[in-house]
C-alpha cells in the first residue's frame, strides 16, 4: 500500500515537472537541441518573451515564448518560420496565402510587405499555449514542420 503510494506521489512529481519544464525557453532549446535542431539560441526580449532560433531540415525557425513569469515559465508560443522574397509583392501573392489558410487546418500564413517596397516577408506560424496540460515538445515541433512543408509545397505550386 505504501509502495502505491509513493509511485503515485512520484509519478504526479513526475508530471509536474515534465509540464512545468514545457513552458521554459531553457528546457525547450534542450529538448531542441537534444532533436532535430541546430543553432539552437535564446535571446530574450523583454522580461516576459523569449525567442529561441534554431534550424532544421534546411529551414530556420523560432519558437517565440511570451507571457513569461518571474519563474520564466511561458504559457504562449509561436513557432515560425519566415522567407525573404525579392520584389514587389502582388495580388498573386496575396491570393495564395489567403488560398492556404483557407485550405489548411492548422498553421497561419502571412505575408508581410507593400507594393511600393523592393522585397516582402513571406511565412507560416503555429500558435498554442503551454498552460493546463499543454506542454511545448517534440510533437508540437514536428507538427509545427509538417505545416511548414504544407505551406511551402502550396507556395511552390503553380496557380
Amino acid at each position: 500500500m505504501l509502495k502505491s503510494l509513493a509511485l503515485a506521489i512520484a509519478a504526479a512529481s513526475m508530471v509536474l515537472t515534465a509540464s512545468a519544464d514545457a513552458g521554459n525557453p531553457e528546457a525547450v532549446a534542450q529538448m531542441l537541441r537534444n532533436s532535430d535542431s541546430t543553432n539552437v539560441g535564446i535571446e530574450w526580449v523583454d522580461d516576459t518573451i523569449a525567442r529561441i532560433d534554431a534550424s532544421r531540415d534546411g529551414y530556420n525557425y523560432s519558437i517565440r515564448m511570451m507571457d513569461c513569469n518571474d519563474a520564466q515559465y511561458c504559457v504562449s508560443n509561436m513557432i515560425f518560420a519566415t522567407f525573404d522574397m525579392v520584389g514587389a509583392p502582388g495580388m498573386a501573392d496575396y491570393m495564395k496565402i489567403n488560398e492556404y489558410n483557407d485550405s489548411y487546418p492548422f498553421g497561419r500564413a502571412f505575408l508581410i510587405g507593400s507594393p511600393d517596397e523592393d522585397s516582402y516577408v513571406i511565412g507560416v506560424d503555429y500558435t498554442f499555449m503551454t498552460s493546463d496540460e499543454n506542454v511545448l515538445g517534440k510533437e508540437e515541433v514536428d507538427l509545427f514542420f509538417v505545416i511548414l512543408d504544407s505551406f511551402v509545397k502550396h507556395m511552390q505550386e503553380e496557380s
